[in-house]
């Protein structure tokens, strides 16, 4: 165009560009085919500085076009001058890169946001919760604010980050707001890790959702973008050195002569695809298309053909088999035609980039949002089942302990009303113990006391736990024993829990009047046991995960039948810990159940375990006790029941308390809390201990913690045993008489 910007020429690409044709635009001003649209008064007086001063001018703009389209452009205008310098007009050439920018700006939407993928990536990633707490932090961003990860964790982010507290607020109410996505929001300034050092980023915020139309929080990718901001400003100056800065980033850039059917490739493109690079950059078309997977191959060319016959632009994501190492890869490709004088595409660009990483980290981020969901869903289920659970026992012995104050109740029913009081208390504490075998079994710190023991005794042990609920319920159960006993190397009460637990799952999902088999016998150098019922039976789809923790059959209509959701994982645990293994059959719902238990044999006897059957005698011990213990109650009725039992019996009410008492009543036995005031169970132990009348006293230890650990606490502190809350009283006495035998 001449210096009046009266065009003068006007080639085939612009005129696609812009929807005008050179014929009705030649010899008028630039603005019939757009108008700029500069970022600033002062951007665009500074853009005719430069055109004035040095004879060129290169930046990007915004071109809007006649028909009311935007395009974003790189511009480079020169001068033209005659042969005596003076300027008689100007040379534009422009380059579309809105598809560029659109593109830049996808690339940011997702990164690796699973710190196991990008611990090494050179891109930051953190997921804060709603109250903007660190969550999870790659290394990466920790590197930049100059501190640990662990020390993020937990933390606020104005603790971290507090220039940045403003900001982050008024993005995540965005975010909250709207539910969408805040993307590219880019800022400058000194990290932890580089004071002084003005480095940018860019950062972009995404909903983290719980898969129940709420939020779990935030995730945020923060890119370190300085070397790219010093790029652009070189990129202004040479293409060449804007080749050299694609590369920098992992994009591989190639060129197609589509007559000749020969390919360039840039240093970046031989990288991508496990190349070895040839001198002058040329490759053939096989080179490229060959590695594509044959299932992608077909709609990959049908694309780019098309690019070609349309003389247009196109975006394309195929999988390739990495030449050195055959090693498959995600690639995203854009390309552009360029046509030659008749308007018939001669060339192809394009750009390669490898999203291999981008790709699993999405998989793995959905991955993720799905199981913190889940696991959300799960602890809310068992918290609420593990409520229920508790309520229901408490009612009844309520309303017994109410019963039992009543004047005029006859004996019978207060003998009634005990027994079922003791069952309920039996129940809780069976699921207060479940809770901990779990946790001991997930610690690895439950140990198995393994001997050689019979199976019919470990069986027999469970069936006649079971039996008083299978007779409340009215069922039929119907055991089948091997007619040779089998002997296993097991822990007889642990195993004996397994098939307890079993049971007890087939009563409370079995119907009155249902029937219940449990069958035992040898196959090869297994045993294997199986319980079958008639009850409610479990779906297909529930099967997989029925020995999940607090995965209950999900039956609305079945929850009142009880569970923590926990026994068939104990079972599970329980079970390979023995060396055997478990599975659940069921041919879906409304048609029972089946769990079968196989487990290896040791030997083979002839003599069948004698029975365990024999009644068990009340038991008498006439011993001094002291209980300590800051619930009164507890203390008196426990008191009160040794007292019964034939003992002498003091009671104190805190740890200096008991160890005065202790003084001047010098028990054989005392049962002492640990959790006391004023003095502490331990140190009360301990004091004991020290004096000379307290060194042949049986001290018990009686609390409601019962880890390994609280056991080896208690025995380091002085403790000869050490029993957990509430007391088994047949144990005790057991415990007392064996006492009084030992002192006679």
């Amino acid at each position: 165009m001449d210096l009046n910007e009266c065009v003068t020429y006007l080639n085939a690409a612009a005129e696609r560009q812009y929807r005008v044709s050179a014929g009705d635009v030649l010899g008028r001003q630039l603005s019939h085919i757009f108008s700029r649209q500069w970022p600033s008064a002062e951007a665009e007086a500074a853009a005719w500085v430069s055109l004035r001063e040095s004879g060129e001018w290169c930046g990007e703009i915004v071109h809007r076009t006649n028909d009311g389209r935007e395009v974003q452009v790189e511009a480079w205008q020169t001068l033209l001058r005659d042969a005596g310098g003076a300027a008689v007009g100007m040379v534009t050439a422009i380059r579309d890169i809105t598809e560029r920018e659109r593109s830049a700006a996808e690339l940011q939407r997702v990164g690796l946001l699973l710190d196991t993928i990008l611990r090494t990536a050179p891109i930051g990633f953190c997921f804060l919760d709603l109250d903007l707490r660190f969550v999870r932090i790659n290394e990466r961003l920790a590197q930049i604010n100059g501190i640990s990860v662990e020390a993020h964790l937990g933390r606020h982010v104005s603790e971290v980050v507090p220039t940045l507290v403003h900001t982050l607020l008024t993005v995540t109410g965005r975010i909250l707001a709207t539910g969408e996505s805040v993307l590219n929001h880019e800022f400058s300034g000194e990290t932890g890790a580089a004071p002084g050092v003005t480095r940018f980023w860019r950062q972009s915020w995404y909903p983290v959702p719980d898969g129940a139309g709420g939020m779990l929080g935030f995730g945020a990718i923060v890119e370190d973008i300085t070397e790219r901001k010093q790029s652009e400003t070189i990129l202004h100056e040479s293409e060449t050195r804007m080749r050299l800065a694609t590369e920098a980033t992992a994009v591989g850039i190639w060129e197609w002569n589509v007559h000749t059917n020969t390919m360039r490739w840039d240093a970046q493109m031989f990288r991508i695809y496990g190349i070895a690079p040839t001198p002058d950059g040329l490759v053939a078309y096989t080179d490229g298309s060959g590695a594509v997977l044959p299932e992608d191959l077909p709609e990959s060319e049908r694309i780019l053909q098309d690019t070609v016959r349309l003389a247009g632009q196109s975006r394309r994501e195929f999988r390739i088999r990495r030449r050195h190492d055959a090693e498959v890869r995600v690639i995203e490709a854009v390309e552009t035609a360029r046509t030659n004088a008749q308007g018939k595409t001669q060339w192809v660009v394009g750009t390669n980039l490898d999203v291999t990483d981008r790709k699993a980290a999405e998989i793995q981020l959905l991955r993720l949002a799905s199981d913190l969901s889940e696991a959300d869903r799960r602890k809310d289920e068992f918290l609420a089942t593990l409520a229920h659970e508790l309520r229901n026992p408490l009612a009844p012995i309520r309303n017994g302990l109410q019963l039992m104050k009543m004047a005029g109740v006859p004996a019978v029913d207060v003998e009634q009303t005990r027994s079922m009081m003791e069952r309920q208390l039996t129940h809780m504490v069976g699921l207060i113990d479940d809770l901990l075998d779990v946790s001991r079994i997930t610690l690895g710190k439950l140990m198995l006391r393994k001997e050689h023991v019979p199976l019919t005794a470990v069986v027999s042990s469970a069936v006649e736990a079971i039996r008083p609920l299978v007779e409340q319920l009215g069922q039929k159960l119907t055991v089948t024993l091997p007619q040779q006993p089998l002997v296993v190397d097991a822990d007889l009460p642990r195993l004996s829990q397994v098939f307890l637990n079993l049971l007890s799952n087939a009563a409370k999902y079995s119907d009155p009047g249902g029937h219940i088999q449990m069958n035992v016998q040898r196959q090869g150098s297994d045993v294997v046991v199986s319980v079958k019922d008639t009850g409610i039976g479990i779906a297909a789809d529930q099967l997989p995960r029925i020995f999940q923790m607090f995965t209950q059959v999900d039956q609305s209509s079945e929850k009142a039948r009880g569970g923590l959701g926990i026994g068939l994982t104990v079972v599970k645990r329980l079970v390979e810990m023995h060396g055997g293994r478990v599975e659940a059959k069921s041919e879906g719902p409304g048609k029972g159940s089946e769990f079968v238990v196989r487990l290896p044999i040791i030997i083979e006897v002839s003599k069948p375990h004698a029975s365990g059957d024999e009644e068990e005698k009340p038991v008498k011990s006439s011993l001094r006790v002291l209980v300590v213990d800051d619930n009164r109650d507890s203390a008196d009725s426990l008191a009160l029941m040794l007292r019964v039992m034939g003992n002498d019996t003091q009671r104190a009410y805190d740890g200096q308390d008991g160890v005065d008492v202790a003084a001047r009543f010098r028990p054989d036995v005392v049962l002492l809390d640990i959790g006391l005031p004023v003095l502490n169970g331990y140190d009360a132990c301990r004091r004991i201990r020290g004096e000379p009348w307290g060194k042949g006293v049986v001290l018990i230890a009686m609390t409601g913690w019962g880890q390994d650990e609280d056991r080896r606490r208690s025995l380091e502190a002085g403790f000869d045993h050490h029993l957990v809350k509430p007391l088994d009283p047949r144990a005790l006495m057991k415990m007392l008489a064996e006492l009084q035998v030992a002192k006679q």
